[in-house]
């Protein structure tokens, strides 16, 4: 397995979760994908426990058409990061394109407002259960849960599982 090939964005806002956007950046460009961060400008974005990231690209930079996985980072930023409407909607047609979408702790509050989660298996954060179920969603407690394009998990400790099932189902992608 290997995701030579694989575009990747991940998602960075204001008090992203540091392992949830650090840890896939570096475990996908060892896999041989190549990983870009991107974020609603091009400040530098600092995490909850004091790390920090320069995104790559702007939401309005980064093209649909260029990225095969997209990964949403917990933290406080999915909630500060679904009220601007250039972000849901560049998720949003990732998921309606087949894109393999990563949302990890409070990532799925993002998937919610692209209306992703209705009639999907899912998992989160305990603190977003009842948001996760409230969108339509089964929630399942589990380190990781695949349903189709969308992966789902809970916590920073559940970050290899995370990456392993995306790696996996991305290997089944042909380059679009």
């Amino acid at each position: 397995m290997s995701l030579s090939g694989k575009s990747v964005a991940i998602i960075a806002g204001p008090d992203y979760e540091d392992l949830e956007l650090h840890y896939p950046l570096l475990r996908f460009k060892e896999e041989g994908a190549d990983v870009k961060v991107v974020a609603p400008t091009r400040d530098t974005y600092r995490g909850k426990h004091g790390l920090s990231i320069v995104p790559d690209l702007t939401i309005d930079e980064a093209l649909i058409k260029d990225f095969d996985i997209i990964i949403i980072p917990g933290g406080w930023a999915p909630d500060r990061l679904r009220r601007d409407s250039r972000v849901v909607e560049f998720v949003r047609k990732h998921g309606q394109k087949g894109a393999i979408i990563g949302a990890i702790c409070h990532g799925p509050q993002l998937l919610i407002s692209a209306k992703l989660l209705s009639g999907k298996k899912a998992t989160c954060v305990s603190g977003i259960k009842d948001d996760v179920i409230n969108a339509g969603a089964t929630f399942i407690d589990a380190p990781v849960v695949v349903d189709g394009n969308i992966i789902t998990s809970r916590v920073p400790d559940d970050l290899p599982s995370f990456c392993k099932a995306i790696i996996e189902e991305a290997s089944k992608l042909r380059r679009k």
